[in-house]
């Protein structure tokens, strides 16, 4: 196989984007991640991967650089060829991880299709996919898991929890009002009388200069700076957040969240952490603030207060029990019931034991004629390693704590249901027979705090079944989960019967389906159930369509699907 060095593509990537200036730099991408779906169309943009990975890394390759930059770098089609050519090496570098630093066979794998697709997992799934989730599950998060341990948080960050949570809320709000602001003069109907006259498609005509200076001055000034600092709706000052915060607390955000523009970084290797990921804030001068990565404010938060709270192996114990025992499973019953509240006929057993089995399960629902027996588990997913010779037994390793136990947990139970006309069920100190024969059909459900991305999607890949003939679990997020049981109850007037519809259909889709995000294929279910239920039911292999997520999108920013920020 050819070689590639990796360390000479990086540098050259870096000498392209250092002739521009940091800030212009940093502010580019800023908007480019943010906005692009308005900036989709641009040429570098079709020929990046992970738009927003690949941004972050640039934005940071960039700060590495010790040359300052004469540049001020704005679109145009000479840019537009330069950062092609960066796009173009970084596919190279891509292709070269996937190829090479995965390379050699490993006995776990038994076919050539498999080996393909969890190599595309170690890498693509771990350092290009997005998530799709929203900021209040990730805020919910953050408040669920550390609400009780508030005194330790302020003693130690010397910011109390609810002031963070506010001002992670308050950014969003200031950027979306700054954005309204800042594009305002599109309304006005002259700027919309001189677009009509002055714009073919996206390309401006000859007449343009003649109708510009014809319209109202404020108008002109509006139009120029948006043009120029289509990123404005990103920066603030802390003077900005002094009127609503106290000045201490905003000092503390803004030193926990941001990293100086011209820090000493050593960002070389695309797989490198990223800073930006704990720190999703550039700071600019002093007193302008960058908003690179709005989104990821909350999860930044979720990690900071992870690492304060497990300052020793005690502390990090409890928190990972209270994280998986406590809050994945309470949240898990709580979005099921929700969801079930309708059914004419249902029975909710948590925390239960089965027969004599003395090891406890977590989840069992009877409703209108079906089990689903559902395991919760919140283990780790960690980053694959660069060695082919142990990349893929952490994989597996990982997937065995989370997945195949929860799937082994589950069978156990489904066993005793489709094979004893009565079993005895203990939960709340309670014992109860159940009575099988009502029952038409089991579904074992495993939900994970992490995601697995393509080896979730396809157990097919790894996932061990004590018989060939078994059917496999269905494996998904807890945020997923919940974005898909609400958009159900949206969308159907018999949800419950959707759900194990799709259920049905879904298990057949496992061994022949390449997928990076489970909501993928749920999108698939909701943009046409008919022709979902074709696919899953015919032979052939299924590579999911990703912008069939914007079905949630649409419905999450149109306000029809909501989620509520926790009290507390």
């Amino acid at each position: 196989m050819e070689t590639l060095d990796i360390r000479k593509k990086s540098l050259e990537i870096q000498d392209i984007i250092s002739k521009y200036t940091r800030e212009s730099f940093v502010c580019f991408f800023a908007d480019f991640i943010r906005h692009n779906p308005e900036r989709g169309e641009l040429g570098f943009s079709k020929k990046l991967k992970s738009k927003l990975k690949d941004s972050i890394y640039l934005i940071m390759l960039r700060l590495s650089s010790p040359i300052d930059g004469e540049q001020v770098l704005v679109y145009s089609e000479e840019v537009d060829k330069n950062l092609q050519k960066v796009a173009d090496i970084l596919l190279q570098m891509v292709d070269f991880y996937l190829g090479d630093i995965y390379s050699k066979d490993f006995d776990e794998i038994k076919n050539e299709r498999h080996k393909t697709l969890v190599h595309e997992m170690a890498f693509k799934d771990y350092f290009q996919n997005g998530v799709l989730n929203y900021r209040e599950q990730e805020l919910n998060k953050v408040i669920r898991l550390f609400h009780p341990y508030q005194d330790k948080i302020k003693e130690r960050l010397g910011i109390e929890l609810r002031s963070l949570i506010d001002i992670c809320q308050y950014s969003e709000d200031d950027y979306v009002k700054k954005s309204i602001r800042s594009k305002s003069f599109i309304f006005k109907k002259e700027f919309s009388k001189f677009a009509e006259k002055s714009f073919i498609g996206t390309k401006l005509n000859k007449k343009f200069s003649n109708e510009f200076f014809n319209l109202p001055k404020n108008i002109q000034n509006d139009f120029l700076d948006f043009n120029e600092r289509p990123h404005s709706c990103l920066l603030f000052t802390k003077e900005d957040y002094y009127e609503v915060f106290e000045k201490n607390d905003v000092d503390i955000f803004c030193n926990l969240f941001s990293i100086p523009i011209d820090g000493d970084y050593n960002i070389l290797f695309y797989s490198q952490s990223n800073p930006l990921d704990a720190k999703p804030i550039i700071k600019i001068n002093d007193s302008e603030y960058l908003n690179v990565f709005q989104k990821q404010l909350p999860t930044a938060l979720y990690n900071l207060l992870y690492a304060t709270l497990t300052a020793s192996a005690k502390e990090t114990e409890q928190l990972n029990l209270r994280r998986g025992k406590v809050i994945l499973e309470r949240h898990t019953r709580d979005i099921f019931e929700r969801f079930f509240k309708k059914s004419k006929h249902l029975k909710v057993f948590s925390n239960y034991y089965v027969n004599e089995n003395p090891e406890e399960k977590d989840l069992l629902i009877i409703a209108d004629g079906n089990a689903f027996v559902i395991e919760c588990k919140s283990s780790r997913n960690r980053e694959p390693r660069r060695d082919s010779n142990q990349a893929f037994q952490r994989i597996k390793s990982d997937f065995n704590d989370c997945i195949q136990k929860g799937y082994e947990q589950c069978y156990q139970v489904e066993l005793l249901i489709l094979n004893c006309p009565n079993i005895s069920i203990k939960s709340n100190n309670l014992v109860q027979e159940l009575d099988t024969s009502y029952i038409n059909d089991v579904f074992s459900i495993v939900v994970t705090s992490e995601r697995f991305a393509t080896i979730q999607s396809d157990l097919g890949l790894l996932l061990n079944k004590p018989n060939a003939e078994d059917l496999y679990p269905w494996s998904i997020n807890i945020d997923d989960l919940e974005i898909f049981l609400k958009t159900l109850n949206l969308e159907f007037n018999n949800p419950t019967r959707r759900f194990a519809e799709f259920l049905e259909y879904r298990e057949l889709l496992n061994e022949r389906l390449f997928s990076r995000d489970e909501l993928d294929v749920c999108a698939m279910y909701f943009n046409n159930p008919s022709n979902f239920k074709k696919i899953c039911g015919s032979s052939g292999y299924i590579v999911t369509d990703p912008l069939l997520q914007t079905h949630f999108d649409e419905l999450y920013f149109s306000k029809k699907i909501k989620f509520k920020i926790l009290n507390f």
